[in-house]
């Protein structure tokens, strides 16, 4: 029995890469008038070489008239945190309580934005912890040895007991003698006799 080979090739018309401007005004303006509908049908009824879920993310994300533009602002942040704790990945859902945001650019905040943070804050608090074991271990191990060896014997002078007695009063003590009165005459002495003296003498006796 002969096999009916199988059609995988995609058709050559259908068109991919950026969209173009006058792809988007066609888009905006079927809808406009139809509505949203079913994609796929859209597609060729609205006249574009485009698949089905390539309309529908273009519309969803950048041509749809309430999508906000700019920035997500940190109260948005701190609401895609709470609803994804809640509910996880699913960003549909979580998208419908950001009016204007769409989930495909939710989806790509967290991923670039939150999830990046967040782990490498896991990865901080992480290298904390184990720095702070380290040295938590390493002070039990210091404390360990410390109380298997004896103290060190410390040197104290000795403490003199007693108290310290005055020198007695008669107590004399040498003197050191004053060379200033000396002369380079070392032959005249105090009981050598000047004829000065003599005359003085003689006129008191009389003579």
């Amino acid at each position: 029995m002969d096999k009916k080979p199988c059609n995988t090739s995609q058709d050559p018309e259908v068109r991919k890469g950026p969209w173009t401007l006058e792809e988007d005004l066609i888009l905006i303006n079927y809808i406009a008038n139809h509505g949203e509908g079913v994609w796929n049908s859209l597609a060729k009824a609205a006249g574009l070489k485009r698949t089905g879920k390539s309309c529908r993310l273009r519309w969803l994300n950048y041509l749809r008239p309430d999508v906000r533009r700019g920035n997500i602002t940190p109260e948005e942040q701190l609401l895609i945190m709470e609803l994804h704790a809640k509910w996880g990945n699913r960003w549909s859902k979580i998208a419908k309580h950001l009016p204007g945001r769409t989930d495909n650019e939710i989806k790509n905040y967290w991923r670039t934005r939150i999830q990046k943070h967040t782990k490498q804050a896991e990865s901080f608090q992480q290298q904390s912890s184990e720095t702070n074991d380290h040295q938590a271990a390493s002070t039990s191990q210091m404390s360990a040895l410390a109380a298997h060896h004896e103290p060190m014997e410390t040197y104290s002078p000795p403490i003199f007991q007693g108290t310290l007695e005055p020198f007695p009063s008669h107590h004399q003590f040498p003197t050191i003698p004053d060379h200033s009165s000396c002369t380079s005459d070392n032959n005249h002495t105090s009981n050598d006799w000047s004829m000065e003296d003599i005359w003085s003498m003689q006129l008191l006796n009389g003579d």
